[in-house]
């Protein structure tokens, strides 16, 4: 198919050739006759077209004149403006050049049309993908000056814990209160846990001076807010243990053994609150052995043992454990 498309238009050149010989010699009727025939041809070729056009022209003036040739030097050049182009005889053998396109260009368009075209699919496939997922993602919540505040007011509360400024705390929990109950749906349960974690904070500030009674109050005082915290737990399982110490140097043994039953009850509580609560464990432990239940003690010492090995509190269960027979 290519070689008969270079053929033809191989034969077209070489008929456009003769035409333009002819209108060289001013043979008008032959010129013409091999510019129909490009015309007829290859009708996309302009310049044929506008040589046709010319020679026609000049038949017309020659017909008009008598019928005689018209020399070069009485020939008036066509305008620039005309259908035809300006020709003079010394350059009428100046041929449009042909444009002709190698196979390779052609395939590399080809190839770089398909590349543009992936690309823009691509880009669009992708755009809509995001599109989506901006569509899927959920919208963030809106501000809220409320619990920005609550946030605010929360983290002075911690200040004030960390001074050991237990009462300022509870009067900023109070006012963070009220800023939890404006908020929609109102949830004063931040404020609540706060209030629990300072009256922990001052039962161990208690438990450090020995003070188990204050603490024992501060710490059911905080539980009053938040009953499940392991922590407030553990520390009135602490204090009544510490208690029931002091009983039996007294020699009051009911008086210990009704102590000790406190911390039993107090320290499960906090285990069920944190099985991983190592301190209300070990307590838990010695608690049963001081009310005689060696085995929920063994129990809770491999319980200890089992969750942590290389705890302090896995060793002190070890030692016990030894002291009772068991073998490692």
């Amino acid at each position: 198919m290519a070689k008969e498309e270079d053929a033809a238009r191989t034969e077209v050149d070489r008929i456009m050739e003769e035409g333009l010989a002819a209108l060289e010699k001013e043979q008008y009727d032959v010129a013409s006759e091999r510019f129909r025939r490009v015309v007829q041809r290859a009708p996309f070729r302009q310049d044929a077209r506008n040589y046709l056009a010319f020679v026609i022209q000049r038949q017309l003036n020659n017909a008009g004149a008598g019928g005689g040739r018209v020399t070069p030097q009485r020939q008036s050049p066509l305008p620039t403006t005309g259908i035809a182009p300006t020709i003079t005889p010394t350059r009428l053998r100046k041929r449009v050049s042909h444009i002709r396109f190698p196979m390779w260009l052609v395939v590399t368009g080809v190839v770089l049309a398909l590349i543009l075209i992936g690309v823009a699919v691509t880009a669009r496939h992708f755009n809509f993908r995001g599109m989506v997922q901006n569509i899927n993602r959920p919208t963030p919540p809106p501000a809220n000056p409320a619990a920005d505040k609550l946030a605010d007011e929360l983290k002075r509360v911690d200040g004030a814990i960390q001074r050991e400024q237990f009462d300022e705390a509870l009067k900023l929990l109070e006012g963070a209160r009220q800023t939890a109950l404006s908020l929609n749906p109102p949830d004063p349960k931040p404020v609540e846990d706060k209030i629990a974690q300072v009256w922990a904070a001052r039962a161990e500030t208690q438990i450090s001076k020995q003070n188990y009674a204050k603490a024992i109050e501060a710490a059911q005082e905080g539980l009053k807010h938040n009953e499940s915290l392991a922590q407030l737990n553990y520390l009135v399982g602490l204090c009544c243990f510490q208690q029931g110490l002091d009983a039996t140097a007294r020699n009051d043994r009911a008086q210990s053994t009704a102590l000790y039953q406190q911390a039993v009850q107090a320290l499960e509580k906090a285990v069920q609150a944190d099985p991983t609560h190592l301190r209300a464990l070990d307590r838990l432990a010695n608690c049963y052995r001081k009310i005689n239940e060696p085995t929920k003690a063994v129990e809770t010492w491999n319980r200890i043992i089992h969750q942590a090995p290389e705890s302090r509190e896995a060793k002190v269960a070890r030692d016990y454990l030894r002291s009772l027979g068991f073998k490692d």
